[in-house]
């Protein structure tokens, strides 16, 4: 397989698994077409930043720090607009719109990297970073998505800026590359039970709550 092919898999299947894992078992309340929009709006976005980083190669923390507040923001000001505002399914489509900037933004990562083969270390630590950040911006597009369903907008949005601020810091000293191979995979094996952690949370406390009590008894789409 061709370097350019498994890059393909390793930075879009964490971002399948959570469509189904996560989202497959609440698909009667929210609208496909809409998912598959905002699916295709993160990818844009996804596209333009990881563009946009290259072309502008600045410090490298300054960079993190500079694509987390981007990103969350991206999410925050679409889903704040009027077809997301105040409805119940505004957390899955900020699911799905994290979980398409992550794999576009890696892909252009990594394919810029310039690498003629893959060993399968390379890869496994591609996988792992993909896995983290697929993690944290897919659960963080539910936390301000489900913050525009309530009413309280700042508070999620700021939790999600800390939350994936957090991941960044992290994530920053491995793209930077400041320690050993065994202290970079340490770091981004810490980055990614942070990620699980997050998600976990989502998957069991957001989401039930993002689903209102009478859709649950009818069990039918009713968005």
């Amino acid at each position: 397989m061709n370097p350019t092919s498994l890059i393909g898999i390793i930075t879009f299947a964490p971002a399948i698994f959570v469509l189904y894992k996560v989202m497959g078992d609440y698909d009667p309340y929210f609208k496909h077409n809409k998912a598959f929009f905002m699916i295709a709006l993160g990818l844009l976005v996804g596209l333009i930043v990881g563009l946009f980083t290259f072309a502008f190669p600045f410090d490298i923390f300054m960079v993190t720090l500079a694509v987390v507040i981007l990103l969350e923001l991206i999410k925050f000001v679409v889903l704040l607009s009027k077809p997301f505002r105040l409805k119940h399914d505004a957390t899955f489509y900020g699911i799905s719109m994290g979980v398409g900037m992550v794999p576009m933004m890696l892909f252009i990562y990594f394919y810029f990297a310039g690498l003629t083969e893959l060993h399968f270390s390379t890869a496994l630590f591609m996988f792992l970073i993909s896995v983290s950040y697929t993690f944290v911006h897919s659960s963080t597009g539910a936390y301000i998505g489900y913050g525009c369903y309530v009413g309280e907008f700042w508070r999620y949005f700021i939790k999600a800026v800390i939350i994936s601020g957090i991941h960044g810091l992290m994530m920053s000293f491995v793209w930077g590359a400041h320690f050993s191979n065994i202290g970079n995979y340490a770091i981004l094996i810490i980055a990614v039970i942070y990620s699980v952690m997050v998600l976990l949370h989502i998957v069991f406390e957001i989401i039930p709550k993002t689903v209102p009590k009478e859709l649950k008894q009818l069990g039918t789409k009713k968005v």
